[in-house]
């Protein structure tokens, strides 16, 4: 009887490939896991380009890190990050199969460490980029009891 679930399993492999270890955070981060994810937009945000700095500036703040794209998201939309990427000579890879999708809320490109990093937030909008110093210090004056308890839980 061992040898039959054995079979069975070689042939569920042949025929489906192995098993994904946790697949819909492997579809969600285009391949890999949320734990090496550094900066992550969707296939709409890449589409506008309104955070083509904040790329740059997450790419200039980690030499050694490396970017996905995927490839639902259209050539000329990818251009300009392709671009920036090609232009600071970081590693990246163009994804394109069906399991990562292609609506304009799917990623559209995840920049990804070797190793876990484990960072908070990822979501290029959470991210403060072009912030200026003073602007942040003031509004964290002008911070309510509510925000600072918001902030705090990761509201």
């Amino acid at each position: 009887m061992p040898d039959k679930d054995q079979l069975t399993s070689h042939l569920d492999n042949a025929m489906y490939g192995p098993p994904k270890l946790h697949p819909d955070e492997q579809r969600r981060y285009l391949g890999t896991f949320r734990e090496r994810v550094s900066l992550l937009m969707s296939i709409e945000q890449l589409q506008k380009g309104e955070y083509l700095s904040a790329f740059r500036a997450e790419l200039n703040a980690h030499p050694d890190y490396q970017v996905i794209f995927n490839g639902h998201t259209g050539m000329s939309a990818l251009q300009p990050y392709l671009q920036i990427a090609g232009s600071l000579q970081r590693a990246f890879t163009i994804v394109q199969d069906d399991f990562y999708g292609d609506s304009p809320t799917a990623s559209g490109l995840v920049v990804i460490a070797k190793t876990a990093i484990n960072q908070y937030p990822i979501k290029v909008e959470e991210k403060a980029f072009e912030q200026p110093a003073e602007q942040h210090a003031a509004q964290k004056d002008q911070s309510t009891f509510w925000t600072k308890i918001k902030r705090h839980l990761g509201f």
